[in-house]
């Protein structure tokens, strides 16, 4: 089948004096390595080059179909993300220096895109002994003012 696309490919741009064996080399086995970094997207705006049709920021479960592997490729490095978010403490960058339990809670929903039940959040979150509670609070709040956290040195 893939032979056909192929000679239909090339084909139709042999009218042009292209060979037919310039073509080869899509039938070959192609290797794609993935990489993933988190950023703010607030800070990052993802541009068009000369290639590419559409690119955007897109939801997990929205992601529009991407040619060969590359649905899968990123599926694996949402699940690597997820395994090393707390173990190696990475992602935390996205947040501000000081921040708010709810903050630390609202992006770990977002990495692993489902809710966490506040208190048991915050006990794990303690458990893990890397934040320090600071003795300000945070005064945004009309109710009563949530503790602010930093992550330890």
């Amino acid at each position: 089948m893939i032979d056909q696309i192929f000679e239909m490919i090339a084909d139709r741009h042999l009218d042009f004096g292209i060979d037919k064996s310039y073509f080869d080399w899509l039938k070959q086995r192609f290797i794609s390595i993935g990489y993933y970094a988190l950023v703010n997207m607030d800070e990052v705006v993802p541009t068009i080059t000369s290639f590419d049709e559409s690119i955007d920021w897109y939801p997990i479960e929205y992601l529009p179909k991407m040619v060969m592997d590359h649905n899968e490729i990123t599926g694996k490095a949402l699940e690597a993300l997820r395994i090393n978010f707390d173990h190696k403490l990475i992602g935390f960058n996205l947040l501000p220096e000081k921040f708010t339990m709810k903050e630390l809670q609202s992006l770990y929903e977002a990495v692993y895109d489902k809710p966490f039940r506040a208190n048991n959040f915050q006990k794990k979150m303690l458990d893990l002994n890397v934040l320090e509670r600071l003795e300000k609070k945070f005064t945004g709040a009309a109710n009563k003012a949530p503790y602010l956290y930093q992550f330890k040195s």
